[in-house]
């Protein structure tokens, strides 16, 4: 089969359709992740539990989102010029889900443990995890306007300020852990929480680069 320019077009704007809809997800994901840590605050432990449920299944079906993708774009890489940033950002995102997923599972092992999350850890996991959540939505908004290199760079600088705030709480959140719990298991499985979503902020940081790239190639 042989594609025409228009037909090429056609097959990068799905494939970029495509990855908005799994933002959509990616952004519900984030959400039950910001909600599992204000309702530590609360000690509703049953709801925690029930929140970890939806971010694991969100984040199978992300999964399973991006391996459908993958196939459709395996069928048309060959006519686009940018595939292999498509193919990394698909990727990126996958990453991205399963760090949060991660983080999610760390905090409902805390709750397992019948422990209560500190004030001020509470506080910092809080305002790093709804940080993320502006970081997924920026990254979905940038796809929406990747054929605006201006607003995608505006855009990207968005996020590179978010990444760098999140680096900030991420190392005063490692100290407070150890303050308060010291060598405690529940100490070393916050501290992972909050190394799993700074992970996931550093890859949505990159996921930006290489959209910003796609967004200039375009």
């Amino acid at each position: 089969m042989v594609y025409q320019s228009g037909n090429a077009s056609l097959a990068e704007s799905s494939i970029v359709e495509r990855m908005i809809s799994i933002y959509r997800m990616l952004s519900d994901e984030v959400r039950e992740l910001n909600s599992m840590v204000r309702e530590f605050d609360v000690s509703q432990s049953l709801l925690i539990e029930k929140r970890y449920e939806r971010v694991r299944k969100i984040k199978n079906d992300i999964e399973g989102e991006s391996m459908n993708l993958m196939e459709y774009f395996v069928k048309v890489a060959e006519y686009i010029t940018s595939r292999e940033l498509y193919a990394t950002i698909i990727e990126g995102t996958i990453r991205i889900s399963e760090d949060l997923e991660a983080s999610a599972y760390r905090l409902y092992l805390v709750n397992k443990l019948g422990s209560r999350v500190p004030d001020r850890v509470f506080a910092i996991l809080s305002e790093v995890s709804r940080r993320a959540i502006t970081m997924v939505d920026l990254l979905s908004d940038m796809l929406r306007n990747v054929g605006n290199e201006k607003v995608v760079r505006s855009l990207y600088a968005e996020i590179t300020r978010l990444e760098d705030s999140i680096d900030e709480f991420y190392r005063e959140g490692g100290l407070e852990c150890v303050k308060t719990y010291g060598g405690s298991p529940e100490s070393l499985i916050l501290k992972e929480a909050l190394d799993k979503i700074e992970d996931a902020a550093d890859i949505a940081k990159r996921v930006a680069t290489y959209i910003w790239l796609l967004s200039s190639f375009r």
